[in-house]
């Protein structure tokens, strides 16, 4: 049975149109060419452009003043992948990480300023430490603090950071030269290892995620508590 056509908003409906027009459309695009391609009055595409502006979802030339489309939808198609898309194909390795090492294994992502955790599989050891999903860290946070810095840093002058993040235990590091020798050892060696710098009896080693640019997505990690793991 074929689906009814659900009742429309038409201000949505024509933002929603617009956006794929943009999408659609070799080229940028003037309110004349909107209005005129959406059948829509002239006054109407101009609100609506300016309004999809605002958000960020569309982008004006200053000198043309023709619209293209604008970062607020990649921005969205980011979230998702991030969010969605990434937990769902990085949950099978972090099975296998999890019962290999015998240690919790994390997904986290960047969100501005904190790191989300996405996905996660137990340690099968019955006495580990563990995090909930949707978990929210400070961005400078342990082996996901080191791996996010070393690449925000490694475009910087001498690859160095300006500050060392706040001391959490007795073990963070505090200097700011060892800091950043410590966040070149990650670029080097590609991985990262946090031991009880961020909480007192836990230990931890992860990598970045990467996409097929080499930019990174996330990282994952394996956290468990010092004294089942060597230390």
């Amino acid at each position: 049975m074929e689906e009814s056509k659900p009742q429309l908003v038409p201000a949505v409906d024509r933002a929603l149109r617009m956006l794929v027009r943009l999408q659609k459309s070799n080229g940028d695009r003037t309110v004349s060419d909107l209005a005129r391609e959406l059948r829509i009055p002239k006054s109407s595409a101009h609100q609506i452009a300016a309004t999809l502006r605002y958000h960020g979802f569309i982008e004006q030339d200053k000198y043309t003043r023709s619209y293209r489309l604008g970062p607020g939808l990649g921005n969205m198609v980011s979230h998702r992948r991030r969010h969605v898309e990434l937990p769902a194909l990085a949950r099978p390795y972090l099975k296998s990480l999890a019962e290999t090492a015998r240690m919790t294994a994390l997904l986290g992502v960047r969100e501005a300023n904190h790191v989300v955790l996405a996905a996660k599989v137990e340690s099968p050891s019955p006495f580990d430490i563990s995090a909930p999903v949707g978990h929210v860290l400070d961005t400078n946070a342990g082996v996901f603090g080191k791996l996010f810095a070393a690449e925000t840093h490694e475009e910087s002058p001498g690859n160095s950071p300006n500050a060392v993040p706040p001391a959490c235990t007795s073990k963070s590091i505090t200097d700011l030269n060892e800091y950043a020798r410590e966040l070149q050892t990650v670029r080097v060696h590609g991985y990262a290892l946090d031991l009880e710098e961020y909480l007192d009896g836990v230990v931890a080693i992860g990598a970045p995620v990467r996409d097929v640019r080499g930019h990174i997505l996330g990282a994952i990690c394996l956290i468990g508590l010092a004294v089942s793991h060597g230390r």
